[in-house]
């Protein structure tokens, strides 16, 4: 399940926070998943306190959610591709967008880092999910690149 779903929720979209912790390491994600289960806790513990009061934590913390899902996501993917391999993987295909004009294709990738397509794909993904490169389809060819945003 992917860690934004669980914001849709009401009373267990403080999960979100506690799952983007977990995939992030961050401690001060769980922090702000505790924060947001108090007012779920406090109406479990309190049946008179109004369920306006779980609403209303929802809200902001769907809004605060989105306003960090970058950030998280971004956490996320660096937090995953630290291993060696992929890492060099990476850095192999950021060489070769900048051969290329600052975008790539998965075929010039395999061509590239002699990886097999499955890990080239792989890895731009990842990266199209840290923010640092973005898919387009070229116009003429039909193809799509990734495009590295830093290196156009």
């Amino acid at each position: 399940m992917h860690w934004l779903m669980w914001s849709w929720i009401p009373g267990l979209h403080w999960l979100a926070w506690l799952h983007a912790g977990r995939l992030t390491r961050e401690p001060r994600y769980y922090v702000f998943g505790l924060l947001y289960a108090l007012p779920t806790l406090l109406l479990l513990l309190n049946r008179s306190l109004s369920i306006r009061v779980l609403l209303l934590s929802w809200g902001i913390c769907c809004v605060h959610l989105l306003l960090q899902q970058t950030v998280i996501n971004r956490r996320i993917a660096q937090h995953q591709g630290q291993s060696g391999p992929a890492q060099e993987l990476m850095q192999a295909l950021l060489r070769a967008a900048l051969t290329h004009g600052g975008c790539v294709t998965v075929t010039q990738g395999v061509m590239e880092t002699g990886a097999t397509f499955a890990e080239v794909e792989q890895a731009l993904h990842a990266m199209v999910a840290s923010g640092y490169v973005y898919m387009r389809d070229n116009v003429e060819t039909g193809v799509t690149e990734y495009v590295f945003t830093e290196l156009e």
